[in-house]
């Protein structure tokens, strides 16, 4: 498990500051909302509980077009083209229309950082009160202030705790090893109702197990699945997952990656879409700093973007409740058989990535600042 890496004794001083751009939660979505700041002339501060790059949470892969557009590829392991799917008795092979690469988390993290030039510090996140925020240091008070801290949502209000959240649960160990193929189990022999996986990433292995259904405990089919891939169960790590699109604003807070469900049902893929959100957030707030909008518009503007996503995750929802359903029957190896159809599959994954697509990361940098900052 990571170490925390709060400021301790001599270093441990009180936090108080007033900022133009508060970010909380320095992972994925944080950091793309800062990397969009960048040059601004305005101060940007990011505060997480851990240092940048220090808490993987997932399996680190992510479609290669995204890594690329966002000048990541230094920190890609492994790229694949195509998925091998086990379902009981029989594997599949799908081969994909574009490319997916498991990637060094720190890397990302510390790449995505350096692009984005805001400041830096570590202190735990406790609540806020109005545009104040409160930490395990001190207050931290800007007129712009982002929830990028994960599914527990801690700048809002009546967040629902799990098991009964609209969570799935997912575990990961992350042993010594190699591979070719990127895996998936569709078998209700680990899991009776979501998949498991095995991602190689150069040097290691990321073997894991994620449960749509947040009572069923996954460190057993976890352990039972290394094993039979024949790697050690170790490196643990684990995290609950959104399947569920949240609000993407609440009084004066802009929420984004999983603390507004920014996390798709049925894959459970959340690192594009923490992006894609990201940077959409990173460029409104980009548009207020620069005084060509107010706060009020980026909130309803980002609000609006954030639904018009609503239709589709409701849709991987039902998608997601319908795996659940066949995985224990003979329809699942008769559904993953059909995949095994080019057609068919280019078709579902190009319209799969187009939900996120790559080309959101190549937009290009808002127009200089014309007016001071307006907030009201």
């Amino acid at each position: 498990m990571p170490v925390r890496a709060t400021k301790r004794g001599v270093d441990r001083t009180p936090l108080d500051r007033d900022v133009d751009v508060l970010i909380c939660g320095a992972s994925f979505a944080g950091l793309a909302v800062a990397r969009e700041l960048a040059g601004s002339g305005r101060e940007v501060l990011l505060v997480d509980r851990y240092d940048i790059g220090e808490r993987q949470t997932s399996a680190c892969a992510a479609p290669t077009e995204w890594l690329t557009n966002l000048d990541l590829g230094p920190a890609v392991l492994q790229t694949f083209d195509k998925l091998v799917i086990h379902t009981p008795g029989r594997s599949f092979t799908w081969r994909l229309p574009w490319t997916f690469s498991t990637f060094d988390y720190r890397m990302v993290c510390e790449l995505l950082f350096e692009q984005g030039g805001a400041d830096f510090d570590t202190a735990k996140v406790d609540g806020r009160t109005g545009s104040t925020v409160h930490t395990d240091r001190g207050d931290l008070r800007s007129p712009l202030v982002v929830d990028a801290l994960g599914w527990r949502r801690v700048l809002g209000t009546g967040t629902v705790q799990p098991p009964e959240a609209f969570l799935s649960r997912g575990l990961e160990v992350h042993p010594e090893g190699r591979g070719d193929d990127l895996e998936l189990w569709l078998d209700p022999k680990y899991v009776p109702r979501g998949y498991s996986w095995s991602f190689p990433a150069d040097h290691e292995v990321r073997v894991g197990v994620g449960s749509f259904d947040p009572r069923h405990h996954v460190k057993d089919p976890t352990v039972q699945l290394a094993r039979d891939e024949g790697v050690e169960p170790i490196g643990f790590q684990g995290n609950w997952i959104p399947h569920k699109l949240r609000k993407g604003t609440e009084d004066v807070v802009f929420f984004t990656g999983d603390s507004a469900g920014h996390c798709l049902p049925v894959t459970a893929e959340g690192i594009r879409t923490a992006l894609h959100f990201g940077l959409t957030l990173g460029r409104e707030l980009r548009s207020v700093v620069d005084g060509r909008q107010t706060r009020e518009q980026a909130l309803a503007r980002y609000a609006q973007f954030n639904d018009a996503h609503a239709h589709t995750f409701l849709w991987m929802k039902r998608v997601q409740n319908l795996v659940g359903r066949i995985n224990p029957t003979p329809l699942m190896p008769l559904a993953a058989k059909a995949f095994e159809s080019d057609r068919l599959t280019r078709w579902a994954f190009e319209h799969y990535l187009a939900i996120a697509p790559p080309t959101a990361a190549l937009a290009p940098p808002a127009p200089a600042r014309t007016r001071p900052l307006a907030v009201a």
